[in-house]
Parts: C-alpha cells; sequence; structure tokens
C-alpha cells in the first residue's frame, strides 16, 4: 500500500525512531479501567495525548452529499515533531496554532473538542472548542467526561447508548448526539483481551523504538462499533439535523503521533446487518506493515483480528485502494475508495466497497471521506450502507514554507475563537447556508506562528 501514493525525502525533520526526548517525562498507565473510561495520565510533564472519537453519517439523498458529523474530546496536545524539542501542533489534523513547547515547561495540559463534518448540501464545516477542563469520571462500567465550556459525553454501563453534549454558545455550538450500538465493543486485536496491538508480533520480537509504542503503547478500544444514531445540533446559527448511523471509539498515545508512524487508514462502514472496521499502518522505519478487520453480523462477531501484512492465509482482511489520482487543494494524490475483503478462520470470504462520496477533511497530512458502503458475503446476498474512512499521513513532507502557504490559500478567514460562514453575498439564510457545495468552511484560529526550540 506504500507503493500507492508518491513519497519522497523527509523534510520535516521526523525522528526514525523514539527517545528520551521524544516521549517526554514519563507517563503513568492507570490500572483497573472501564471499557471507555480513562487510560493514562495526560499533564504538562508529558507528551501524551488521549482522545474519545465519535462519528455519524447518513446516505446522500436526491443528489446531495451524505450528511455528517464528526466530534473528537481531546486531552493534551495532538503534535507533530519537527526537531527533538520542537514541536508543531495541531488538533486533529487541523492547524490552529504553533504553541511554544519546553522540556518540562509549566503549560498545562489543552483539552478541547474538534468537530467537523458536512451539510446535505455539500457544506464543510469544522470547529474546535477550547475547554477549561477535560475530566473522565466513571460509577461502575458507566462513563462520564466534562469538557468545561465546551461539552460533555455519557456512556452507559452496558455500552449500549453513547451520548453528547456540544455547549459553546460564545462560539454559536450547541447540541446532540445519540448512538443505539447494535455490535458488541471489542479491542483491535480480540474482543476483549488487551487495548494494545502486542498480539500482532512474536513476544520475544526484538522491537524498534518506534514499533515498542505501535505495538506497546498505542491503545485502542471501541465501544460502539456501530449502531443507529440521530444529530440534531446548531452551527452558527445553521441547524444540521439527521438520522443515520453511528460509530465510537476511543485511542491514547504516549509521543507526538509522527515519531513512530507514517501511515495511518482508517476505514468503518455499516453495510445492512454488518458493521465492519480495519486498519492499516506503517511504522516508521519499520518492514512490519500492520492492519487490523473486525467484521460482525446481527451481533455475532465473525472476525476481529490484527496482524502483520502477508503473516496469514486465513483470520485476515485485505485492504486495496483504487481510483489514486492527484487532488489539488491538499497537494497529494488520494484515493476514490477501498475494497475491503475479509477471510474468515473457516475459509469463507466476504467483500465490500467503500467509496467516498464527500471529503469533509482536505489537508495535506489528513483526509477524512463519507460515502456509499456495498458488499456482503461472496456469493451471497449483498447489501449497502454507509462508509467513513480517514487517511492521517504524518510523514508526508512538507516544509514550513509550504504548510503556511497551504494554510493561506484562499478560503474563509474567521476572527479567532469565532466561526461564522463564508461571506458570500449570497448567504442569505442562517437556516442552511447557502455556500457553494464543497466549500470548506473553517473555525476558531487558523495558523498563529511558528514553534521555538526549547533551550
Amino acid at each position: 500500500m506504500r507503493q500507492s501514493f508518491v513519497t519522497s525525502t523527509l523534510l520535516l525533520g521526523l525522528a526514525s525512531s523514539c527517545s528520551a526526548g521524544l516521549l517526554g517525562r514519563p507517563y503513568h498507565v492507570r490500572e483497573q479501567i472501564p471499557h471507555d473510561g480513562q487510560y493514562i495520565d495526560v499533564n504538562a510533564q508529558n507528551n501524551a495525548t488521549e482522545w474519545w472519537w465519535v462519528q455519524v453519517a447518513a446516505p446522500a439523498v436526491d443528489g446531495q452529499s451524505p450528511p455528517s458529523l464528526h466530534v473528537t474530546f481531546y486531552q493534551g496536545k495532538f503534535r507533530f515533531l519537527i526537531s527533538r524539542d520542537t514541536f508543531l501542533t495541531f488538533r486533529s489534523g487541523y492547524p490552529l496554532s504553533i504553541i511554544k513547547e519546553v522540556s518540562g515547561g509549566a503549560n498545562a495540559p489543552e483539552n478541547y473538542i474538534v468537530l467537523n463534518g458536512a451539510f446535505p448540501n455539500g457544506t464543510v464545516f469544522a470547529y474546535t472548542l477550547p475547554a477549561t477542563s477535560g475530566t473522565v469520571s466513571h460509577v461502575g462500567e458507566a462513563v462520564s467526561g466534562d469538557w468545561a465550556g465546551a461539552g460533555s459525553f455519557q456512556n452507559s454501563a452496558d455500552l449500549s447508548t453513547f451520548t453528547l453534549t456540544l455547549d459553546a454558545p460564545e462560539l454559536g455550538v450547541s447540541g446532540t448526539l445519540e448512538i443505539h450500538s447494535d455490535a458488541p465493543p471489542h479491542f483491535g486485536c480480540n474482543s476483549t483481551t488487551s487495548p494494545y496491538f502486542d498480539s500482532a508480533v512474536p513476544s520475544d520480537a526484538e522491537l524498534s523504538a518506534a514499533e515498542e509504542i505501535f505495538f506497546k503503547q498505542l491503545g485502542w478500544t471501541t465501544s460502539q462499533p456501530g449502531g443507529t444514531a440521530r444529530v440534531s445540533v446548531s452551527l452558527g446559527g445553521s441547524d444540521l439535523s439527521f438520522s443515520g448511523v453511528g460509530y465510537h471509539d476511543q485511542n491514547w498515545m504516549p509521543a507526538p503521533i509522527d515519531g513512530f508512524m507514517d501511515d495511518w487508514y482508517f476505514l468503518d462502514a455499516q453495510v445492512g446487518p454488518y458493521d465492519l472496521s480495519a486498519v492499516f499502518s506503517a511504522i516508521t522505519g519499520s518492514t512490519r506493515d500492520f492492519n487490523t478487520g473486525f467484521l460482525e453480523h446481527a451481533g455475532t462477531v465473525l472476525q476481529n483480528q490484527c496482524s502483520l501484512q502477508g503473516s496469514r492465509t486465513q483470520d485476515l482482511v485485505t485492504i486495496t485502494p483504487f481510483g489514486v489520482s492527484f487532488d489539488e487543494p491538499s497537494g497529494v494524490n488520494v484515493m476514490s475508495g477501498f475494497i475491503l475483503e475479509y477471510t474468515l478462520k473457516n475459509g469463507d470470504l466476504y467483500s465490500f466497497n467503500l467509496t467516498g462520496q464527500s471529503l469533509v477533511l482536505d489537508q495535506p497530512f489528513y483526509h477524512r471521506w463519507v460515502g456509499s458502503a456495498t458488499g456482503g458475503k461472496v456469493g451471497g446476498e449483498q447489501f449497502s450502507g454507509v462508509s467513513l474512512y480517514d487517511w492521517l499521513n504524518p510523514s508526508l513532507p512538507l516544509s514550513l514554507t509550504s504548510i503556511i502557504r497551504y494554510m493561506q490559500m484562499p478560503a474563509c478567514k474567521p476572527p479567532l475563537r469565532s466561526m461564522k460562514w463564508c461571506s458570500f453575498e449570497n448567504l442569505e439564510s442562517p437556516e442552511e447556508p447557502q455556500v457553494p457545495a464543497g466549500t470548506a468552511v473553517f473555525g476558531f484560529a487558523t495558523l498563529v506562528g511558528l514553534a521555538v526550540p526549547s533551550n
């Protein structure tokens, strides 16, 4: 899969392996954690990040775009390493500020909510909601999160229902999202054993520093693999309300992502009675390319595994991109969609076509699509549904100049800490944005300054 896209010499000075300078101060791993609870301590003395990710989409209707809403509750700084002591700070792939990172500095970790998506008319939106704090608590297995001044979430003890509330009136953002799960929760490599990927490699394998973080410290747990969902939010005076399908998971990591990973593809779809997801990842400086496959049918898990590329002939997923072409706005090659083929332990084969219809996030290092999905058991009944998939490429060779040039492309330039629709003359009604289809609408700050190396 690496060969499908253009690569060249790395200009951001990304580390080929992780060091004490990359990891920062030690981070603490919590014990006895509910499935969707807080797994690590994120604080000013480490480079850790933990986040709770939610997405909902619905099929396109009458030639319109598929409506979608993606929400992430963040603790810590989602950062890209420029040099050993200098970080370019992004939030979920949105360049919002470049923050001075001083080793052992006193800056408290940032807590914020990122959301983006699309209206049915194709208008894409993006917001960052800063919070004064971000806390996660639990009573038994029931988990609650409170991002003060921005929003909150609740996950039921049986993981059947996830709800979130957005409450940032000063930014014009409010509303709710709810998912009713129809599939069992799981971890990336198995149903309940471990939230880490270490079972994909032999226990006695010698791992590089980047591999050590990827396989043993990058955590992933899925609470709601799929289910019916409802969105009702107000964004800058425009309402986005629809019923569709939803997904919720959680991740955490102790270091900036580009210090140990070159590519990350996450693919999710709900197709008739099937819930499915897959991951492909290329680890920095490693030949151990990695994937996961999850496939569930009407409440029964057919596959839940992780493995190294080429290590199996059964109980695996094959991820094949198609329709690769150059994307002018982001300046990189992108794909039109993916074919996912699940080979079960018994040899049964299931195939699904995920095709992007709406590119809701289109930046050089992060792309997100919402679209259609079709498939089922090969030779059996075929179904249709909704797909959502991401491509994160933190190893993209960009210079600081090219990043700044990209962020200065003509687009909306809203004032700091606020959100307004692009000031096109035909924007008449706050009830439905009249921005031309496909126009990106960015919120909060875009680019403030450059990081300064620590002493």
